[in-house]
């Protein structure tokens, strides 16, 4: 019996008939060589569909396949993730990961968790910023916050959607600066530019690209940034941390994969993204919206980005009330 056995594995060793694994097929086939599916979880236009769109023409040419882009929305994201753990962990299904993803995992709308992911690259890191009427009653943020901590839950801010970025980024300032904040949440930074032009808000948050027509046309005008650095467009307008509020906060946007993904196949995908995104398309594209290169991230770095934020996001939702104790 042991003599069958051991010519019958010589035999399946001598004709190639031997079990491999993911990462040896990988190997042994050219990755990719057929189309990949690309999906977002919000509407057709919006930022993510537009950083995402951008990413992928020169990505396309790196990789030599077709790349589908698709937009799949619902729960904030957890339509999108709860499909992805459908899908073969092969790099052939990509996904573009905001904040609401994060925010959608830690207020357990979804299956998926952060570990369920594997970081390809982040592609834009889009300022936050307090906007003010130009002929509304603040001209400064120092102003603004004085009013809000002799009058709790009077100063309002404009904000698009609960539990997402505008909140979280009103929460985390709110607490660092000792106030109590007044959300009035829209479905757009457009509504919310009219509303604070109309007087119904006091502030709006928004990024450079919502606000910059209606600031063009003197309108409108940014009084605190929520990043690292001053922006070379805006270099009279301060950031919080000069102010001493030490809150930071932008809208950033990257791309996933599954967890369990050969590496060969991630590897490829890092390298085309981080291509792709250097390419004059891209940079154009950062440059016309207000943001640099320190947007883009790669593979390792967006990592690391992750699982720094995922904790102040999971903690944000706690305090605002959307996690069930």
């Amino acid at each position: 019996m042991k003599k069958v056995i051991v010519g019958l594995l010589v035999c399946l060793v001598a004709t190639g008939f031997v079990m491999r694994t993911g990462a040896d097929v990988m190997a042994a086939e050219k990755y990719p060589s057929k189309q990949l599916n690309w999906y977002i979880h919000s509407s057709a236009g919006g930022g993510t569909d537009i950083m995402s769109r951008m990413a992928a023409i020169r990505l396309r040419r790196e990789l030599k396949v077709p790349i589908v882009i698709s937009t799949m929305s619902g729960g904030a994201g957890a339509r999108m993730m709860n499909y992805m753990l459908t899908q073969p962990a092969d790099g052939y299904t990509i996904a573009s990961f905001v904040n609401s993803n994060v925010a959608t995992i830690a207020r357990g709308m979804t299956k998926a968790k952060m570990s369920d992911f594997v970081g390809i690259a982040r592609g834009t890191y889009d300022p936050q910023s307090f906007c003010v009427a130009a002929n509304g009653r603040f001209k400064t943020i120092q102003e603004a916050v004085k009013f809000a901590k002799a009058n709790p839950k009077k100063l309002k801010f404009g904000i698009a959607h609960m539990a997402g970025v505008d909140q979280v980024t009103v929460y985390q300032f709110a607490k660092a600066a000792g106030f109590e904040p007044e959300y009035v949440p829209f479905k757009s930074g457009g509504e919310i530019i009219v509303a604070m032009l109309g007087g119904t808000v006091d502030l709006g948050v928004l990024n450079p690209s919502e606000f910059m027509g209606q600031y063009e046309a003197k309108k409108v005008m940014p009084v605190v940034f929520l990043i690292p650095n001053r922006l070379k467009d805006f270099p009279d307008v301060p950031i919080a941390k000069e102010l001493g509020w030490d809150v930071e906060q932008a809208t950033w946007r990257g791309f996933v994969v599954r967890a369990g993904t050969p590496q060969p196949a991630v590897d490829t995908l890092r390298k085309a993204f981080m291509k792709s995104m250097k390419h004059k398309i891209y940079q154009d594209y950062l440059r016309n919206n207000s943001m640099g290169p320190e947007s883009i991230m790669d593979g390792p770095q967006w990592e690391a980005f992750l699982a720094q934020q995922y904790p102040i996001w999971a903690q944000a939702m706690k305090d605002l009330g959307f996690v069930k104790k």
